[in-house]
């Protein structure tokens, strides 16, 4: 029993002891566990680090590679840009290598395809023109590397087209009496041509049409154009019309609408003579508005005929001007087109206001402020029908026979004329003809204009009588008088200056009101989308022809002012502004 005993404390004592020894080796176990643990954290955080760096690097690499595409984007903008909008003949190709050049990155510039193989990068007409161009740059990473990236490429590609688009310009100039002086006239034909030449040159044939409007007293449109209008026609002398204030609210001149005529005399001058410089309107050929013309050689033509004479009527220059470009005139483009006064082709014009690819323009230029004009009243007595002008018509007879009244016998002799019972046939011989006698009233005379003398009322009515082939008298109306004499004259004869009174004082238009109105419409054109610049031409730096002539512009920077031969230098500026130039990719 014993023997059991101590072998089962023996037994159990193993037991106990064995738990122990394992114990001791665990604590070595987690000792090593620790110690492994402790190399781990390092190894992981230097692979931390590692990545740190790596993305850092990217970051580097990524805002060099950034920086060198900006560049070669800045300069293949510029260079393009410049490219496209170099004159038609220029070589696209040699201006984007030479911005390279400059920018010693010529080994970065793709070549450029202009053999007219495929799509070409260069096409140029002569109204547009593309430039296409790219570049690339390959750079060493500076820690990219790191992760096997050992370069980057920065990449710049970039597209300028300048595209002119169809232009309808008006050219507003002033040809009063003033610009015959200093060789304002001289310099403004030779600058005018030149603008007329670079705009028609930069576009295709047809896509920018030109309308010259001279104004000094007044503006004649023309014979064309005023028979495409409605006219409350009094007279035929010319083709002038006359606008109420309330017109100048409006950029357009209506063809529906009906206006006035412009009544056609002078301030001074004799019978059949109207002194010149006074006239309300002149009615030279030189005088009238071209109308959209496409034609170089008939432009020049026209601005070579140019003549300085007359007062300045700023308002009503802009007034045609901006009717040419107005959608309102389309049906009288037609009616030119018609009388073959105008290009076949042009069918759109004016376009309409919201037509996206047409650019109006008005440039005016003037080279004073604004004078008086002189109007008889409406309501005056000098209008309307019954003037104390009279014309008197006859025809020249040639005798036929004579006849006699109870006898059967002819005679062919002039002589029976006068013996008793004889009649006597004439045939009308040669044209018509005609006389005009001024009425005084006062004196119950009247004034043979072509024979210079008087003659009594009482002999006046029997002229049916007294003068051999007498067709008719009628007193003209006044519109028809005053086309033929001046109030002057009228004064001269009969000593009444009711009608000088009249036509200079009760109803002209001073320089003020014409400023009004001509404010009236520049606005109205401005506010229709139409680009107006305008050139001062030797006036008074911050004048009254200045203020207008600023206010009337699109903003100040279409404003010029000239001097002499540098008004070529205005003309070139607005040429340059009215083509469009922009970038496009």
């Amino acid at each position: 029993m014993k023997r059991h005993r101590s072998q089962f404390r023996s037994s159990v004592g193993d037991a106990i002891m064995r738990p122990n020894r394992m114990s001791t080796r665990s604590h070595s176990w987690l000792r090593g566990f620790a110690r492994d643990e402790d190399g781990a954290v390092i190894v992981f955080s230097f692979f931390i680090l590692i990545m740190m760096l790596v993305a850092g690097g990217i970051a580097i690499d990524i805002s060099r590679q950034e920086m060198e595409r900006a560049r070669l984007q800045n300069t293949l903008d510029n260079a393009v840009l410049a490219a496209a909008g170099a004159p038609f003949g220029a070589d696209p190709k040699a201006i984007v290598e030479d911005y390279f050049a400059k920018a010693q990155m010529t080994d970065y510039l793709h070549e450029i395809d202009d053999d007219g193989e495929g799509e070409d990068d260069i096409v140029t007409t002569l109204n547009s023109s593309m430039v296409k161009a790219s570049a690339s740059k390959e750079m060493n990473t500076h820690l990219m590397h790191l992760s096997g990236v050992k370069t980057l490429t920065a990449t710049a590609a970039s597209v300028a087209v300048r595209r002119v688009p169809k232009l309808e310009v008006a050219m507003v100039l002033d040809v009063s009496g003033s610009m015959g002086s200093n060789r304002k006239l001289t310099n403004l034909k030779a600058a005018a041509k030149t603008f007329v030449t670079t705009i028609l040159n930069s576009s295709e044939h047809g896509d920018s049409v030109i309308s010259v409007v001279p104004f000094s007293w007044n503006v004649a449109p023309g014979e064309g154009i005023y028979e495409a209008l409605t006219v409350n026609e009094t007279h035929h002398y010319s083709t002038c019309l006359r606008f109420d204030e309330n017109d100048y609210n409006s950029a357009s001149i209506d063809p529906d609408a009906t206006y006035d005529q412009q009544i056609y005399t002078s301030l001074y001058g004799s019978f059949d003579n109207l002194t010149a410089s006074w006239r309300s309107c002149f009615t030279e050929d030189r005088a009238e508005i071209t109308p959209y013309s496409i034609s170089e050689s008939n432009l020049h033509t026209k601005i070579d005929s140019l003549h300085a004479d007359g007062n300045t009527s700023g308002h009503l220059g802009m007034k045609w001007g901006a009717a040419l470009l107005d959608p309102k005139f389309h049906s009288v483009a037609t009616s030119l087109r018609g009388a073959e006064l105008i290009d076949d082709e042009l069918t759109d014009i004016p376009a309409s206001y919201t037509e996206a690819e047409t650019l109006k323009v008005i440039v005016m230029m003037g080279d004073g402020q604004n004078t008086t004009s002189y109007l008889f009243n409406d309501n005056s007595s000098y209008r309307g029908p019954n003037s104390d002008l009279v014309q008197v018509k006859w025809q020249q007879m040639e005798f036929k026979y004579a006849y006699h009244i109870y006898k059967h016998k002819t005679s062919y002799s002039e002589n029976k004329c006068s013996k008793k019972n004889w009649e006597c046939v004439y045939e009308a011989s040669g044209p018509e003809q005609s006389a005009e006698f001024l009425h005084d009233v006062h004196d119950d005379r009247y004034w043979n204009i072509q024979e210079g003398e008087w003659i009594s009322e009482y002999a006046f009515n029997r002229l049916d009588e007294t003068l051999e082939g007498f067709i008719s008298s009628e007193a003209l109306d006044w519109e028809e008088a005053w086309g033929r004499m001046s109030p002057e004259y009228y004064g001269d004869i009969t000593g009444d200056w009711g009608p000088w009174n009249d036509y200079r004082n009760s109803n002209s238009e001073n320089g003020s009101d014409k400023d009004g109105m001509m404010d009236d419409i520049c606005t109205a054109t401005k506010n229709k989308g139409v680009v107006v610049y305008t050139i001062g031409f030797e006036i008074s730096r911050g004048g009254t022809a200045e203020t207008e002539l600023k206010d009337c512009a699109s903003s100040a920077a279409h404003y010029y002012r000239a001097e002499g031969v540098n008004i070529n230098d205005a003309f070139n500026s607005i040429a340059s502004n009215v083509v469009n130039l922009r970038l496009t990719q």
